[in-house]
């Protein structure tokens, strides 16, 4: 028998690890909604999980259909950025920094302030909100080359996080672009970051010591002009 729009509410909030009370206030629904409802959510009750919790399949939570957890929008590369691209003091479209992002251990920081902006970019499927920033280093070769441009955008909450996928991390000492896996033993204070290069070794970082985290939403090889 397939299960009710509730049950598959209860089993996502466990799989979530929080409290009923945490799932209601996070989503705007009274004390005791989810214990008292029959058939379902109501329309703008339904768009309040749907965008308290972006990660959770829509299809499923209503049908039952495919999985629980959607799958992370796949990540775009092949795409190409020219310094003719970038336009200069102009700050309507996707913003470029000139910051490495580093596919290592470099001891380098990161900061998004006008000071650091070449200009930007107006260029098809990327973004206007994220950032672009240089990408250095040989950790996250083949699927990032030394030189590259990486479009990045800020992530604020674990729950937006879809492990398997790329990030930047910065820590207090470091940044680096690595995947994000899960450390199973203890998935609530670690993470494992995994590099491309089969030459570095996992690293298993406690979840306290990141002070920022964005998405590698594209990978832009750099056209040099001749």
């Amino acid at each position: 028998m397939n299960k009710t729009i509730k049950e598959r509410t209860l089993e996502f909030i466990k799989y979530k690890g929080i409290s009923m009370k945490e799932f209601e206030l996070k989503c705007n629904l009274s004390t005791g909604y989810v214990t008292s409802m029959r058939k379902g959510f109501g329309s703008e009750k339904l768009n309040n999980v749907l965008t308290s919790y972006p990660e959770l399949n829509r299809d499923w939570l209503l049908y039952g259909e495919g999985e629980m957890i959607k799958e992370a929008a796949p990540l775009k590369s092949g795409s190409s950025i020219s310094p003719n691209d970038i336009k200069g003091g102009d700050y309507s479209g996707t913003l470029v920094y000139d910051i490495d992002a580093t596919c290592g251990t470099d001891q380098r920081d990161i900061y998004f302030t006008q000071d650091n902006i070449i200009g930007s970019v107006n260029l098809p499927g990327i973004n206007k909100g994220s950032q672009i920033v240089r990408a250095n280093g040989d950790s996250m070769e083949p699927r990032i080359f030394d030189g590259n441009m990486v479009v990045i955008r800020e992530i604020h909450s674990w729950e937006d996080i879809f492990y398997g996928q790329m990030y930047l991390i910065l820590l207090d000492e470091y940044r680096m672009i690595k995947y994000i896996r899960r450390y199973e033993p203890d998935e609530d204070n670690y993470i494992i970051l995994r590099s491309e290069n089969p030459q570095y070794d996992d690293i298993k970082l406690h979840k306290g010591k990141i002070r920022k985290m964005f998405i590698v939403e594209n990978i832009l090889s750099v056209k040099t002009q001749l």
